[in-house]
């Protein structure tokens, strides 16, 4: 049986993709071996610009520029609008008030803390290692750089290895929960295997790393929708 150039092409994708996977997974489990310490709630948002609690809009904001200062991307105007039940956000006005808590508060005031308060520190945990080395990182990326330091890489690992607890613990339904929060799980799945690709590679572009943050707004905005659903 000949095998054609086509064919050919596809299966050297496929066990390409298999090998990085196994990689990964590989290196996640040596790296668990190595206890880490978890961050401190007042530590949850390091990109924050914004501190308070109660911000007026102005004249040419938008929810997603608001969401970049308070949250630190604009990814996260969805949670925004969410927590302040604006259905149109094209018709939020200027001088319009918007309630801002930390992410931490947003989300026990959404209830996920009285259902899965240690998943939603880790997720808040992994975030906030995640966002304390971007600046670094995007420098990285940008200098077209080989590789990053070890101290990146461990954040790195450390954050893979929380969302990786968080993921096994969100699959098993716990008093209270009648289904899975299943986009949340595929967001921080996705987000997993993003930080650890970059402890490989860093795309010169900065879309991987943007993606990150990116998965981790979904992943809360899909979790917040999963609590009001009932946990269903």
């Amino acid at each position: 049986m000949k095998t054609g150039p086509a064919l050919l092409l596809v299966l050297l994708l496929v066990f390409g993709s298999v090998s990085c996977s196994r990689q990964q997974r590989a290196t996640l489990e040596q790296f668990k071996r190595y206890p880490h310490e978890h961050l401190q709630k007042s530590a949850f948002e390091p990109l924050a610009k914004l501190q308070t609690v109660e911000y007026k809009l102005r004249e040419g904001e938008t929810l997603a520029s608001v969401a970049r200062l308070r949250y630190g991307h604009q990814k996260y105007s969805s949670v925004i609008k969410l927590y302040n039940h604006i259905e149109d956000e094209t018709k939020v006005a200027a001088n319009e008030t918007l309630r801002l808590p930390d992410m931490s508060d947003l989300l026990a005031q959404e209830s996920l803390t009285k259902v899965v308060p240690q998943e939603v520190n880790l997720i808040l945990c992994a975030r906030a290692k995640y966002d304390r080395i971007l600046d670094q990182l995007r420098t990285l990326s940008s200098t077209r750089a080989d590789s990053i330091p070890d101290n990146l890489k461990q954040e790195l690992f450390e954050a893979a290895d929380d969302l990786q607890q968080v993921i096994e613990s969100l699959k098993v339904l716990k008093p209270g929960v009648s289904a899975m929060p299943v986009r949340t799980i595929g967001q921080l799945e996705g987000c997993m295997g993003e930080m650890l690709g970059l402890t490989e590679r860093l795309d010169s572009y900065g879309y991987d790393i943007d993606m990150v943050q990116q998965r981790f707004a979904l992943a809360i905005t899909y979790a917040i929708i999963w609590a009001r659903d009932g946990f269903k």
